[in-house]
């Protein structure tokens, strides 16, 4: 992809399952945690909570790792093609930009060249 005359930040999704449900061995429910962050350094984040409506077990629950189960909440909060959740952050992040928000003078300063 080429672009020309514009600068895209890039957001970085980083996942955390804190506690899962299950019933034997199918996962019922997962508590999540995400933290988006652009490449600028502003950061977002969100907790919840995912009653899981899909109640097949498709992985061995030994076999299940926290990609898995992240991997799971994106996809059931995918409509559209639209995750819910993500897209959600992406609007705070935005939200950011010019609401005049700076970094307090005796935390530490970051320099951003203007180009």
């Amino acid at each position: 992809m080429v672009q020309i005359g514009l600068w895209v930040n890039m957001t970085t999704f980083n996942w955390k399952i804190l506690e899962i449900s299950a019933d034997g061995d199918l996962i019922t429910h997962a508590k999540y945690h995400v933290l988006a962050e652009i490449d600028t350094g502003e950061k977002v984040e969100t907790e919840g909570n995912w009653w899981f409506s899909d109640k097949i077990l498709k992985t061995p629950f030994h076999e299940v790792t926290e990609a898995d189960v992240a991997s799971w909440i994106e996809n059931e909060t995918t409509q559209n093609g639209v995750n819910l959740i993500k897209s959600r952050l992406e609007e705070q992040l935005a939200s950011l930009k010019g609401n005049g928000v700076v970094v307090a003078p005796w935390l530490p300063q970051k320099f951003v060249p203007k180009v």
